[in-house]
């Protein structure tokens, strides 16, 4: 559930905020049922959208071109990891297609959830996908990363890119709330929880020799490679919300 501090500023811009004690998955099914009987009322549905998911999926050729500018070179001797933040699944999974249609094969495509929310994980893994959901397993999705803490993954994104992604891994609230911190102290920078999932993305991929050995990564490739995180947001998260961040950083 969104921070006190997001929940105000939305309301402070006139946005109607509808609360539910349920998880990601029932306040989607509730909003989808209102917006049905709405005629005025358009639902942008995270969860089966085609068009959503497309959308995302521009991010590719945006991203070769800024590379491009960059003098930023991505090709087989010089590989691409990109680290992703997934919740329900449509946000990064239309990246990663985008970047899948971008670079080919030269990009690895990895998707970073909560240890108590690893919903696309858990649907990819075992083939399921949207017909298994953490709480199956006595897990209880109840995580800071307020945008990952989903329960039961998106079936279209599961099955659109299960093929097509390169690796999972997940981490707790406290690795989040540290690296939020360190962050911000080395570089300034100020992201939400959520946001800071994809950080851990570069160690756990340079220090995992079974990951080379599986994708076939030389050492030389590895040593040319570039690594980007895909940070989702902080920018808003008013100051109060985030001096309470920084204070449970390590």
């Amino acid at each position: 559930m969104p921070g006190r501090g997001k929940k105000a500023k939305l309301r402070s811009h006139g946005v109607t905020v509808v609360e539910y004690e349920e998880d990601y998955g029932v306040a989607v099914e509730q909003g989808r049922k209102a917006a049905e009987s709405d005629p005025n009322c358009f639902f942008i549905d995270d969860e089966n959208s085609r068009t959503l998911f497309l959308g995302y999926a521009v991010a590719g050729e945006r991203l070769k071109a800024q590379f491009a500018k960059a003098g930023r070179v991505v090709d087989a001797d010089h590989p691409l990891f990109v680290y992703l933040p997934c919740g329900v699944g449509g946000g990064p999974g239309g990246v990663a297609f985008g970047l899948k249609l971008a670079f080919g094969d030269h990009v690895h495509c990895l998707f970073a959830e909560p240890t108590h929310s690893p919903c696309m994980l858990l649907g990819v893994y075992t083939g399921l996908h949207d017909q298994i959901a953490v709480q199956d397993l006595g897990i209880d999705n109840l995580t800071a990363a307020d945008g990952l803490a989903v329960g039961r993954a998106s079936g279209f994104v599961g099955r659109a890119m299960e093929r097509l992604l390169d690796g999972f891994y997940t981490l707790d609230d406290q690795t989040m709330y540290d690296m939020l911190g360190w962050l911000a102290a080395a570089e300034n920078i100020r992201l939400e929880p959520s946001a800071l999932a994809g950080m851990a993305g570069p160690q756990r991929v340079c220090a995992s020799k079974a990951y080379h050995q599986l994708q076939g990564l030389s050492e030389q490739q590895l040593q040319q490679a570039t690594h980007l995180v895909w940070a989702t947001g902080g920018g808003m998260v008013p100051e109060e919300e985030m001096a309470q961040y920084l204070a449970k950083g390590r």
